[in-house]
């Protein structure tokens, strides 16, 4: 039977070190106090993903990724804020959707109600998916694997999930409904149920991009 791999092992330091989309040999079950220490023994900063049981570690961004995202924070959460309706946060931050999956969203908003379900002990992971999670693709990802995060998202209690395309210029919308929508640069993106009377030009989102 094989063992746990207890956080600050020999193991564990070696996914801090893998290269960016390693597939790291799979513990029996990584326990969320694991995945918070990996890279706690390295200066390097990478950031890491649970997929299907395997902690995967991810490329870092460019730089119009990076800027989409900041343009996405500032008006989501600017709008979240002014009308108090929950949290946003970063891509460092972790969801835990099952066992074998855990995820770091671009993105993520978290309403003041779904807060107290997934979150109830602080400094610890989420448990559950946030009510609305935004991915923005990088040239690493795959429109399929990241359609199946999504999924996955949704299926974890998150209602509604953004797909980011900067070199299309477009966003793929996702409900929990299974309805499917997508957004070209002239269309303007809502909040639909999660952020009632949120809108953002796509134009604007990607302009000089």
């Amino acid at each position: 039977m094989k063992t746990l791999v207890p956080s600050r092992t020999a193991a564990a330091r070696r996914v801090a070190l893998a290269p960016a989309n390693v597939r790291v040999p799979r513990a029996e079950v990584w326990s969320d106090d694991e995945l918070l220490a990996l890279g706690a023994d390295t200066d390097i900063k990478v950031k890491y993903e649970l997929w299907d049981g395997r902690v995967v570690a991810m490329p870092p961004a460019r730089p119009r990724h990076g800027a989409i995202i900041m343009r996405l924070a500032v008006a989501v959460g600017a709008y979240v804020y002014a009308h108090e309706l929950g949290e946003l946060f970063d891509g460092q931050t972790g969801f835990r959707l099952s066992v074998d999956h855990c995820f770091e969203p671009d993105i993520a908003f978290v309403s003041h109600a779904r807060m107290k379900l997934i979150h109830p002990h602080k400094e610890k992971l989420f448990h559950g998916a946030p009510d609305l999670a935004i991915e923005v693709l990088s040239p690493s990802d795959s429109i399929t694997k990241t359609e199946r995060k999504l999924a996955l998202y949704l299926a974890h209690g998150a209602a509604l999930a953004w797909m980011v395309d900067p070199k299309s210029k477009t966003i793929r919308v996702y409900r929990k409904s299974g309805e499917f929508e997508l957004l070209s640069q002239d269309r303007i993106l809502t909040g639909n149920s999660v952020l009632p009377g949120f809108r953002l030009s796509l134009h604007r989102l990607f302009d000089e991009l």
